[in-house]
């Protein structure tokens, strides 16, 4: 989640955990690009992150929010974010890295009753 060009906006991505960060993949051009970008050295976007398990059956499940500062990966560490395995389901070319550093983690589990 962040806050993009047209307001909150919530996108679903395939990740990976990688050296402590959380990583997955996007277009190059697309609204993660464009919208994750301050434009001004040193300035970083911060987003939330969000990772839930829900069975509905036992009505359980849990929930995991990740808040910190979202980067482009540069070309010199490309190879790197690669060696995450991180692979996109959605169709295209996502040849861009992003990666998030965790600043806050919080979570909350959820029992039947």
């Amino acid at each position: 989640a962040f806050s993009g060009s047209h307001g909150p906006t919530v996108l679903p991505v395939n990740y990976k955990l990688h050296n402590g960060d959380i990583v997955f993949r996007t277009a190059a051009g697309g609204a993660m690009d464009e919208d994750l970008r301050s434009g001004v050295k040193g300035v970083d976007i911060v987003i939330a992150f969000q990772i839930d398990r829900i069975d509905e059956v036992n009505r359980e499940g849990w929930s995991v929010l990740v808040q910190g500062p979202a980067h482009h990966v540069p070309a010199e560490e490309m190879a790197d974010a690669a060696g995450s395995g991180v692979i996109p389901w959605a169709g295209g070319e996502r040849l861009l890295y992003v990666r998030i550093t965790p600043q806050q983690i919080t979570g909350r589990r959820i029992h039947g009753m």
